[in-house]
């Protein structure tokens, strides 16, 4: 049997590595200093064979725990006889392989259960990085070690793909540390770790969901570093490339059991590469503007969507990718105004800014009259609601609703003790001019004036007016001992003319006591105008 003194040294077959990441460096370096292409980390050549000594001390303790004394050598390729090498290799080396591999592998797919991409100026929350990449890069090692015992076929397979995944894993960790921290230059160490990935797992047919997955994100991390830089129109190249492969990926995983807890990452990662060719259109400059200007206010737009909502929960569904396309989508369709290409729902007016406003019918019943005469009535009311309210934090309390809308509760006529009783009521809001403010706006493309594109959805909008109808019955007995139902519908959006910021004015000059009483910080709302 080989012994082992005449195992030939570990450090001979383990190439340099990052002392920062574990990725491997050049293997022939020219100078003193070496900087990693993994994670972009510079140091001393001298330091990386250091490291290389560490990692193979660490291999060492591992094969002489997983082989009998005196079969050690066998690992280095010795002149065993197959079968041995098959006994050494099922018996002493896979045991302890299964159970670490095992682990990795559950956290590796748990990671890539979320997206793998931020946008440009933000970073993605919940893609934190749970180990240090160095780690699986040593995993990496310990199975090409032991390469030699696997005589079999289905041996050299399943050290294939366990080594396939620990490289995978390994990049991804990396990534994550990037894309969990807004860093300068980040997407090409990114692009370049999801291509290596994605390479290493060419020859292991049962993970070809995630080989087209990174190659996918690859292509979305280079489209990105166009964005960042300002550069729409180079980024739409990688953009195509980039929808394809992540398709087809899905495709595969929701056909593949053991890869299917990758679908909803995989949406993520889809969801960012459609907001992305959405930002193209937004970072366009408008008219022939300023390229520099569009992508500073893109900056702080993306910043500002990628903030938690009022409240300061922080969750998937208020940071996801899908929110961040609908928005993005929504601030390209003004840009297209803005440029004259396209139309959106406009009432001008008097005002320094265009703010965007959700239209909101609030349909709801209530209770009038007294013994016979008690009926209920059915009442159609319009609200608005600034579409900018994310912007109203009052410091760390919580939102007043009613701040940010249309009262129409607090605007409603007084009635008297006898329509009351008589039930003659017809109404317990007031909302006014709202009505003739919505049916007066016109699709047209945006005049002159800087726009802030909206920074809520929808069903945000939505919430929001729910919490003012509970707010409202809290602040009003009445209200709350009249109104039965109310089931308020988004139904347009419209760009209002405002002044925000000037004191003893509404925001909104034209809708009077009607007006939000804030459309959110003004410094703020400026800094998001686009021209």
């Amino acid at each position: 049997m080989v012994t082992a003194s005449e195992m030939p040294p570990l450090t001979s077959t383990v190439g340099l590595k990052c002392r920062s990441c574990g990725a491997p460096l050049p293997a022939d370096p020219t100078g003193e200093i070496l900087r990693c292409e993994h994670c972009g980390t510079a140091q001393r050549v001298v330091d990386a064979r250091a490291f290389v000594d560490q990692i193979a001390l660490q291999i060492n303790s591992f094969l002489r725990q997983a082989l009998p004394m005196g079969a050690v050598g066998a690992a280095g390729g010795g002149a065993i006889d197959p079968v041995a090498r098959h006994n050494l290799f099922v018996q002493g080396v896979r045991p302890r392989l299964d159970t670490e591999f095992r682990e990795m592998r559950f956290r590796c797919f748990n990671l890539l259960s979320h997206g793998q991409m931020a946008l440009p100026f933000t970073v993605t929350s919940w893609l934190t990085s749970p180990e240090d990449p160095k780690g699986a890069f040593l995993f990496q090692e310990k199975v090409r070690s032991v390469r030699s015992l696997a005589v079999d076929e289905e041996s050299q397979g399943y050290l294939s793909e366990i080594e396939a995944i620990a490289t995978a894993y390994a990049y991804l960790l990396t990534n994550a540390g990037f894309l969990s921290q807004v860093q300068p230059e980040r997407y090409p160490f990114v692009a370049r770790n999801c291509r290596e990935a994605s390479q290493a797992l060419q020859n292991t047919p049962k993970l070809k969901a995630l080989e087209l997955r990174l190659s996918g994100l690859s292509f979305l991390a280079e489209a990105l570093d166009q964005l960042s830089q300002g550069n729409p129109q180079k980024a739409r190249e990688p953009l195509r490339s980039a929808l394809p492969p992540l398709t087809q990926a899905r495709e595969i995983a929701f056909q593949n059991f053991d890869q299917s807890v990758m679908i909803g990452g995989i949406d993520e990662d889809i969801a960012i590469a459609k907001a992305s060719l959405v930002l193209t259109d937004v970072l366009t400059p408008s008219g022939g503007g300023d390229a520099g200007r569009s992508l500073q206010t893109t900056e702080v737009l993306l910043r500002t969507l990628n903030s938690p909502l009022p409240g300061g929960e922080v969750n998937t569904a208020t940071l996801s990718a899908a929110r961040l396309e609908t928005l993005l989508t929504l601030a390209a369709q003004m840009r297209k105004a803005q440029s004259g290409q396209g139309a959106v729902r406009v009432l001008n007016g008097p005002g320094e800014i265009f703010v965007a406003f959700w239209v909101v019918e609030v349909p709801y019943s209530f209770s009038t009259g007294a013994l016979w005469k008690a009926r209920g009535v059915e009442v159609s009311e319009t609200m608005l609601v600034a579409s900018t309210f994310p912007l109203a934090r009052p410091g760390q309390g919580p939102l007043d609703p009613s701040s940010v809308v249309t009262d129409v509760f607090a605007a409603r006529g007084p009635s008297s003790w006898r329509d009351r009783v008589a039930g003659r009521e017809t109404a317990i809001s007031g909302g006014g001019i709202v009505r003739q403010v919505v049916a007066g706006s016109a699709s047209l493309p945006l005049p002159g004036l800087p726009c802030v594109p909206p920074l809520s959805t929808q069903d945000e909008a939505s919430r929001l007016v729910q919490e003012y109808l509970t707010w409202s019955r809290q602040r009003d007995a009445e209200i709350d001992q009249k109104l039965k139902l109310s089931l308020p519908r988004v139904v347009d959006l419209v760009y209002l003319s405002c002044v925000p910021g000037r004191p003893g004015s509404p925001p909104v000059p034209f809708l009077g006591p009607l007006s939000p009483r804030t459309l959110g910080d003004p410094g703020a709302l400026h800094a998001l105008a686009f021209t």
